[in-house]
């Protein structure tokens, strides 16, 4: 757990999302491209959230889900046995 925090602003906000990849998720509320679009809408509530979710070291619920996609270990390992496979998740942020 950290000491100290301090509070992203708004300029750490939208350097952070300008360099984010425009791409979209099932389980991304919105693609990116529209994120950026909105930026000037939305940054206050975005900032807030952040700041606040770091500050008290708590992540919401709804933020916790992404998709997972099994993966075979090695490219060289049975495809049709189970075991062989490992777990890869996608975070939203």
């Amino acid at each position: 757990m950290m000491d100290t925090f301090e509070p992203l602003t708004e300029t750490d906000i939208r350097q952070l999302l300008k360099k984010s990849c425009n791409v979209f998720c099932v389980v991304y509320l919105m693609p990116t491209w529209l994120l950026k679009f909105c930026l000037d809408i939305l940054i206050n509530p975005i900032k807030n959230i952040v700041n606040k979710s770091l500050s008290l070291g708590i992540i919401p619920r709804t933020m916790k889900a992404g998709p997972v996609k099994p993966l075979v270990k090695s490219h060289t390992m049975d495809c049709n046995i189970l075991n062989n496979y490992r777990r890869s998740g996608f975070v939203i942020w």
